[in-house]
C-alpha cells in the first residue's frame, strides 16, 4: 500500500528521519554514494514513493488470482 502521502519527514543532525503516525519507519542519509534508504522492517522506498507492507517482506506475497487457479479445476 502505497503511504507517501502519510509520511512525515525531520531533518536532523544530517538524517531525514520518516515517520507514519508518529512511528519511525525509516531514515535517508545523503552519502559519496548518493541517498541511502534505510527503512523498518515492513516498509519499502520504491520508485520515490514509501510503501507499507502487510507480511513482513513483500516477497512473500502472492498474489490471490495465481493462488485461486487450483480451485477451478
Amino acid at each position: 500500500m502505497n503511504v507517501t502521502q502519510k509520511v512525515v519527514a525531520k531533518y536532523e543532525e544530517g538524517v531525514l528521519k520518516l515517520f507514519m503516525d508518529g512511528a519511525k519507519i525509516g531514515e535517508v542519509v545523503e552519502t559519496d554514494h548518493g541517498l541511502q534508504h534505510s527503512m523498518k522492517e515492513g516498509f519499502a522506498f520504491e520508485a520515490d514513493a514509501i510503501y507499507r507492507y502487510e507480511h513482513e517482506s513483500p516477497e512473500q506475497i502472492t498474489s490471490f488470482i495465481e493462488d485461486s487457479w487450483q480451485y477451478w479445476d
